[in-house]
């Protein structure tokens, strides 16, 4: 069990710093990348020419979908509502003005998932969450 479990690790470590692609002791072949991100404002950057305006902050990706915010480990799914996002985010102001946002003389090294293929998040009517709060 540790044989496979140990290198899985080793993969999902490399794959958080960048780009990964190899094979565990012949078990799997595992490939992981992250896409590139560009500075939008101090503490929040942005996916790189994308076609949605997916934040990275505070290790986490934001997405702000019918104008509420959800956060992630991972870009491609997992989406959970966050009543109270870090204010760097919230400051951010109209997030679709960063829709394929890409700086002056950006190139693309690390080209995300197509955004057909990323899980977007349930957005339910958070009203009653944020009413208790008050």
């Amino acid at each position: 069990m540790q044989r496979i479990i140990l290198p899985a690790l080793a993969a999902l470590a490399l794959a958080g710093s960048g780009c990964f692609e190899g094979r565990a002791h012949g078990y799997a072949t595992v490939t992981a990348s992250t896409p590139d991100l560009v500075t939008v404002t101090p503490g929040v950057s942005v996916i790189a020419d994308y076609d949605e305006p997916i934040f990275y902050a505070d290790s986490y990706y934001w997405w702000n979908v019918d104008g509420y915010w959800y956060r992630s480990s991972y870009y491609t799914g997992g989406w959970a509502y966050v009543a109270a996002p870090p204010v760097a985010v919230v400051r951010v102001g109209n997030p679709y003005t960063y829709r394929h946002y890409r700086p002056r003389g950006y190139t693309a090294y690390h080209r995300p998932v197509p955004v057909q293929r990323i899980q977007r998040p349930v957005v339910r009517d958070h009203r009653r969450a944020e009413r208790g709060r008050r």
